[in-house]
């Protein structure tokens, strides 16, 4: 099995004065930094019809809990092949290196897909965990080892993400929320401290000078 957690040490510079609201921001990936394409509740009616199970899949018996799995890494694979990054990423993700300001993916995409979508639109990021990991989020702990690891404190940072899952996941873990709202999906609005619907807003509300 593919490690959950990577660390990719980039290459900072000091083209800008660091300006930012946060010291170091995570990031959610689909529906964040990849436009949201994933129909999941047809996902959970498919593996409601071919288990009988619902709800958390690693409380399923093994046979079963197998059996989703294969549904969600199909879905998973067909999404990889498909989805596209949410414009102004790589700008943002550059004024953050500019800044010297470490960012992290936190997803519950398994590292195989991660890896193929980051390849494919030339992303980076100084730390990647995925749902292998041995408490995915909301957890805080994948939250809190990226943090410790930067030697930041979790409240200098910014968790993005565009379900409540994030936002429960930052807020247990002591960082900062960013709602990124998605038309036609589901409002937290109101559960996080901080609401965006595009990386062009994003920018505005880390960098506001």
């Amino acid at each position: 099995m593919q490690s959950a957690i990577s660390t990719h040490i980039l290459s900072y510079n000091t083209v800008d004065k660091p300006s930012a609201q946060f010291q170091a921001i995570i990031f959610d990936m689909d529906g964040t930094i990849t436009e949201p394409v994933f129909d999941f509740d047809a996902i959970r009616q498919e593996v409601l019809e071919a288990t009988g199970y619902s709800g958390d899949i690693e409380t399923y018996p093994k046979k079963e809990r197998d059996i989703a799995w294969q549904i969600i890494m199909r879905h998973e694979h067909n999404a990889a092949q498909n989805q596209a990054v949410k414009p102004g990423t790589h700008d943002f993700l550059e004024r953050c290196r500019n800044n010297r300001i470490p960012c992290g993916l936190l997803t519950l995409n398994c590292r195989k897909n991660v890896d193929t979508l980051l390849q494919k639109f030339d992303l980076s990021f100084d730390i990647i965990i995925t749902r292998e990991h041995e408490n995915p989020k909301p957890h805080p702990a994948p939250v809190l080892e990226m943090t410790k690891q930067w030697g930041i404190h979790p409240q200098d940072t910014l968790l993005v993400g565009d379900f409540i899952h994030d936002i429960q996941c930052g807020r247990s873990a002591g960082t900062k929320t960013c709602f990124f709202a998605n038309p036609g999906h589901r409002d937290f609005t109101h559960e996080a401290d901080i609401t965006v619907k595009s990386m062009h807003e994003l920018m505005q509300a880390v960098f506001p000078v």
